[in-house]
């Protein structure tokens, strides 16, 4: 019985050995889940990130298909006021035909006038984008400016470089039509000026990127 009871019996030299590896091991087994976690967060961080650009990056693929011109027309134009013409002289037939928006009554005294003015080529301009003939609008508003530079005149130039800008933009021109309006947004004297402003640039730069392709 004393030789089993003996067997049982740990070498105290045996306790101290296993007193020191616990006390000394213990720091590194403790260090060991904040390094897991941290990993783990990092892991986490790095998945957000790349969800956020991804997100981002459909954004961005989304507002470049989304941009039109004929959208861009859509937002921003709005029929011309006779009633704000800076011009003077008593109002005629075309005039009035213009105020009461007979657009093709319009056109055709347009067709029947033999002298021209700068107010006619841009009253028939207006009258032919409400119609969406845009290609015979863009004429009608560069006869204006071209009466205008030949006469030295600037009766009715602001209102047709900017609804000139509209009928590029639906004539398949949005490359001019944005130049057009980025030349109007600089010039603060420009009677549309503040209107061209309301546009947004990122919208007028997508536009004139897909024009260039």
């Amino acid at each position: 019985m004393e030789n089993q009871s003996q067997d049982f019996l740990v070498d105290p030299s045996e306790n101290s050995v296993i007193s020191f590896r616990r006390q000394h091991t213990a720091p590194f087994a403790a260090s060991k889940p904040k390094g897991a976690v941290i990993g783990i967060m990092s892991r986490n961080s790095l998945r957000i990130a790349a969800l956020g650009m991804a997100l981002l990056g459909c954004m961005a693929i989304y507002k470049y298909h989304s941009v039109t011109a004929r959208g861009l027309y859509q937002d921003y134009y709005s029929s011309y006021d006779l009633g704000t013409t800076r011009g003077t002289g008593p109002a005629d037939t075309l005039e009035e035909a213009y105020k009461s928006k007979v657009w093709n009554k319009v056109v055709r005294l347009y067709n029947e006038e033999s002298a021209k003015t700068a107010k006619y080529y841009f009253l028939a301009g207006m009258a032919d984008l409400e119609l969406h003939q845009y290609q015979i609008a863009e004429e009608q508003f560069q006869a204006v400016l071209a009466e205008n530079a030949k006469n030295h005149d600037r009766y009715f130039k602001d209102e047709a470089e900017y609804f000139l800008a509209f009928s590029c933009l639906m004539n398949g021109e949005s490359g001019k039509a944005v130049r057009l309006l980025s030349t109007i947004r600089k010039n603060k004297d420009h009677f549309y000026s503040a209107l061209a402003n309301q546009m947004s640039s990122i919208d007028l730069s997508i536009l004139n990127m897909k024009s260039k392709k």
